[in-house]
């Protein structure tokens, strides 16, 4: 793998209070970007520079009536760019999450996750990753078994384990998330129960757990929805995210005909988050 410190980003800024157009760019950035940042109608997203001739196709084929400022990152330079933009997120009155230069007050009784930005997607900044929180915290169970698939940074995988999973199997297909996962875990004191796998979610054939969760894209859910029914040999619980509101009707569609049981509905902005069985 390289050498973290050798890589380099880029990022494309765009302005706009159109939600739907900026949820249409995010649709066509998601496989590839390592981050997003707001600030009032402004919107950057993060890439590693090897995607630059990806993107410059999406540019070109999909988003060409879009204008976007370039800019060129080095790694110095990394979380100085997020620093500006992220800022500690309340989930509830008992959970927040916090960039891991952010100094934590021990007397305000608050549990915290600590998120090193930027490394790998999932910052807790994006509805996706908030609304599956907020469903594991109402979900999870005290030794529940949970399977991360799509764990980027690591994010919801700690969350399942500061809420009392007792083991934890992490799937991801970018092994440049590797360095940030391991990270983000050792920031948050976990030193064992979990174990992360470098794999296509879509080849995962173990559903021996207790509690799936994957914030992915709705492309990845549908085939992912029927990987599940074909391995699943017992009843467990689904979280599914990375969803827009635009595609429920479809995704409810599959979920009736794959005879999974709708158990709750979120919805933050124009995402949506379904928990199934």
């Amino acid at each position: 793998m390289k050498n973290i410190s050798q890589k380099s980003w880029f990022s494309l800024s765009i302005e706009s209070d159109d939600l739907k157009n900026i949820d249409y760019i995010y649709i066509q950035f998601y496989n590839y970007m390592v981050g997003i940042t707001e600030e009032k109608n402004k919107f950057i997203f993060y890439f590693e520079s090897n995607n630059k001739i990806i993107i410059k196709n999406i540019l070109d084929n999909k988003l060409k009536d879009y204008k976007f400022n370039f800019e060129e990152i080095q790694y110095q330079n990394w979380h100085k760019s997020y620093e500006k933009h992220f800022k500690p997120i309340k989930i509830n009155h008992n959970l927040m999450i916090v960039p891991n230069w952010h100094e934590i007050d021990d007397s305000d009784n608050l549990d915290y996750i600590r998120i090193i930005p930027g490394m790998a997607f999932g910052t807790g900044h994006h509805e996706t990753t908030q609304l599956i929180i907020k469903s594991l915290i109402d979900h999870i169970k005290i030794n529940d078994r949970v399977l991360d698939l799509g764990a980027g940074s690591g994010i919801l995988s700690i969350a399942a384990l500061k809420f009392g999973a007792s083991k934890l199997m992490a799937v991801e297909y970018d092994e440049d998330c590797k360095d940030n996962f391991y990270e983000n875990m050792d920031l948050n004191n976990i030193k064992n129960n979990f174990s992360l796998l470098i794999s296509d979610v879509l080849l995962h054939e173990d559903y021996d757990y207790d509690l799936v969760i994957a914030n992915i894209n709705k492309n990845v859910i549908i085939d992912l929805l029927a990987n599940i029914k074909k391995f699943k040999k017992r009843k467990f619980k689904i979280i599914l995210s990375g969803l827009l509101t635009d595609d429920k009707v479809d995704i409810i569609n599959l979920i009736s005909k794959l005879k999974f049981n709708i158990l709750n509905q979120r919805q933050m902005g124009e995402w949506i988050c379904i928990v199934l069985n």
